[in-house]
């Protein structure tokens, strides 16, 4: 294998590995199985004041072999041609050619850390830690990898005098477990090269429990029990990223309690534009209370639900939720419950993303319930 630096500007970019490290020396990753039984790739929840979803991109480059990083807790596939080093948690491609400053070179890193974060709090992390002069990054984008939520955006700028592009991805697997990942490459050559190989290896990661982690992915949450002097509350109003129509299907029929009759496609429940869409559903309340649960009444392809998000009396929102799109239609009407613990500030609003690109039919919220101490 050549002698082939790890581009400072990614590296920069990355805080992944040390200046020191290159691709001389660095064994190649062994091929593994590809895992199966895992979910393509899919979008990602909208954040606060951020633009719509859009779809995650298939893959429509042939890639190379499938190899693994136990400790990142990822595996991805390779783009031919190009020379792959891992280093544990982290894995590098680089092009043949590419220049020792600025790329192409693609990196992902998987991190287990102590505290807990959302998507938006990683980007915004990562982001501060792009310490080069002359390169900026985009405000965020939802998307979702392995029907995980994360938040991607577009770098761009000069370094070295030298005109670059790229991209910037997080993804939270759980709140616990994260991946960054990061392309960079010569202004020319992003958007028709570099660009689509970016797109197919992201589409081809896939998540597992890595080495070092305390316990297992986070599966779906149970009621918690009733507390006495509780409020229970319907939503008295609602806004969504799209709605099928702007009275049957709307987003206003998701407030109040319950009203569809049974399972089924029914215009007293909200359905979005789109059936194979990442889209979001914010409701908002009378009473302002100290939650402890949140029950979500899909009457329609439950359960599809990637990320639920409280809104407090400042508009600031926190993660609550992050689950993956699952086939519960022989469990409908389905009622997710989510039990809150550890916010003891007031909240009025609820927040719901779902995923429907997973099941590619539309999934339908007849009601969600807020639960909580008033203070």
């Amino acid at each position: 294998m050549k002698h082939k630096h790890i581009p400072i500007a990614i590296l920069s970019i990355l805080a992944l590995v040390t200046l020191s490290c290159g691709l001389l020396g660095t064994p190649e990753p062994t091929a593994t199985p590809e895992p199966t039984n895992t979910p393509k790739p899919t979008d990602t929840p909208e954040p606060t004041n951020t633009p719509e979803p859009t779809n995650t991109p298939e893959p429509e480059i042939e890639l190379g072999e499938d190899i693994r990083s136990e400790e990142g807790g990822f595996s991805v596939r390779t783009i031919p041609g190009y020379e792959v080093a891992g280093f544990e948690e982290t894995v590098v491609m680089a092009a043949p050619d590419a220049d020792p400053d600025v790329g192409p070179i693609i990196a992902l890193m998987g991190k287990l850390t102590d505290e807990s974060f959302n998507p938006e709090e990683l980007y915004d992390d990562f982001v501060s830690e792009l310490a080069t002069d002359g390169i900026v990054a985009s405000p965020p984008r939802p998307i979702a990898v392995d029907g995980h939520p994360g938040m991607i955006g577009d770098i761009s700028g000069t370094y070295n005098d030298k005109a670059v592009k790229g991209q910037l991805l997080v993804v939270a697997v759980t709140p616990h477990h994260h991946l960054q990942m990061a392309g960079i490459a010569p202004e020319d050559r992003w958007d028709d090269e570099v660009a689509p190989l970016f797109d197919a290896v992201l589409a081809s990661v896939r998540f597992f429990e890595p080495i070092g982690a305390d316990g297992p992915m986070p599966t779906r949450a149970v009621p918690v029990p009733t507390v006495a002097g509780q409020l229970r509350q319907w939503a008295v109003s609602a806004t969504a990223s799209s709605e099928y129509d702007t009275v049957d299907w709307s987003a206003m029929q998701a407030t109040g309690a319950p009203d569809t009759p049974e399972c089924g496609d029914y215009a007293t429940a909200w359905a979005s534009e789109g059936y194979d869409t990442v889209e979001w559903i914010e409701l908002d309340y009378d009473t302002p209370v100290i939650p402890i649960e949140v029950n979500i009444h899909q009457t329609y392809n439950p359960d599809q639900v990637l990320q639920v998000e409280l809104r407090d009396l400042e508009g600031d929102y926190q993660t609550v939720y992050l689950g993956m799109p699952q086939d519960k239609s022989d469990d409908c009407p389905f009622v997710l419950s989510i039990p809150i613990e550890g916010i003891d500030w007031q909240v009025d609003g609820v927040r719901i993303t779902i995923d429907q690109t997973v099941l590619q039919d539309w999934v339908e919220i007849d009601a969600v319930e807020l639960v909580g101490i008033t203070e």
